[in-house]
């Protein structure tokens, strides 16, 4: 391999270093042939050192796993695209197919730069989302062993900004209702203002799920299926009951609704809210409506945790951040605590007795 840097002799007896790339020429602040030559030499060494351990690590690598230098960021979306499943294997396909991924799809994973990711990322079409799926590849390839580091440090991966989700309003959701002609649609845009429930959830009910006996809605969350969750249990009240005798006795409750894929269900949503003038709005806003509603009424946290099926308080608490709580007077609560002491007292006097 021939030496990057050159060394010479000046006039004043000074050695120099001339780099053969660029043509810089640097002082080594001797005049000793012995220490500039050692300078010298350290210098080329740094040149080439980093390149040849590159090629011996991929040398050992290949000889380990052959398909190491040749996997490629293609191969890492096949892979794990096999273990999503639903809506989420669809809008995985969805960032699969995106523009920004066509910058690194071809690219092998051992050649793999930061500035690769980054061009990604700044592309024009790339949003939230491409920031979020991007981070979920990165880290699959890294879990399998497939990168040997990180290309993006925690810290070099731009902030993850999601837009703000809103909350139906009563005002809102009574217009929604007067606008909507269609009987079935109407019934199913109530049905998630008195449940909360996601829309596929409330979507696919039948009436297998109504217990008339217990007075409960039992039902499985459509995107934890099969993760071993335990089921929903709604209470149903009376404007619950009230809705439900509208509907089909037997099977579905929403039988055309529920033929209808969920982009399908909420493109609707979207055209009506446009036709009413109502922004920012989508039909899981009727689950942040209904958290809002619950603590605003004083509902205890684990109670409408329950209902939503939310396991984490905070998820739970970020759906019901900006409800407004406008608290009880003091003696409302020491009647209570009194109530409570009479009846307790009135037990312990009946077992005494």
């Amino acid at each position: 391999m021939q030496e990057r840097y050159r060394l010479y002799c000046r006039s004043n007896g000074i050695y120099y270093l001339e780099d053969g790339i660029t043509g810089k020429q640097e002082s080594t602040h001797t005049k000793a042939l012995g220490i500039a030559k050692q300078v010298a030499a350290a210098r080329n060494q740094a040149a080439y050192q980093p390149a040849l351990n590159l090629l011996m690590a991929k040398t050992y690598l290949q000889g380990k796993s052959p398909e190491f230098l040749t996997r490629t960021w293609d191969d890492v979306l096949k892979d794990i695209e096999q273990t999503y499943h639903g809506n989420t294997k669809d809008r995985w396909q969805r960032f699969a197919k995106s523009r920004p991924l066509e910058l690194i799809r071809a690219i092998p994973l051992a050649y793999t730069e930061a500035s690769h990711l980054l061009a990604v990322l700044r592309h024009p079409k790339a949003g939230t989302s491409t920031n979020v799926w991007l981070r979920r590849l990165h880290n699959y390839a890294m879990n399998l062993g497939w990168l040997l580091a990180p290309v993006l440090s925690p810290k070099a991966w731009p902030p993850i900004r999601y837009k703000t989700c809103f909350a139906v309003t009563a005002e809102e959701h009574q217009q929604i209702i007067a606008a909507e002609h269609n009987p079935e649609r109407r019934s199913y845009y109530q049905m998630l203002w008195e449940t909360g429930g996601a829309q596929s959830d409330i979507a696919l009910l039948t009436h297998e799920h109504v217990d008339r006996e217990q007075g409960i809605i039992c039902f499985q969350r459509h995107k934890l299926a099969g993760r071993g969750f335990d089921p929903v249990q709604l209470r149903m009240g009376e404007r619950i009951l009230a809705l439900l005798a509208q509907l089909p006795g037997t099977g579905l409750l929403f039988p055309k609704i529920s033929a209808e894929q969920a982009k399908h269900r909420a493109s609707e949503f979207k055209r009506r809210c446009t036709i009413l003038g109502i922004k920012d709005r989508t039909l899981h806003s009727y689950r942040y409506a209904w958290a809002e509603r619950a603590c605003q009424a004083g509902m205890p946290e684990r109670e409408a945790m329950a209902h939503l099926g939310h396991k984490s308080p905070a998820v739970h608490r970020a759906y019901a951040r900006k409800a407004k709580v406008i608290t009880m007077p003091l003696e409302h609560y020491e009647r209570q605590k009194a109530k409570v002491l009479e009846y307790r007292s009135g037990l312990f006097e009946q077992k005494v007795a």
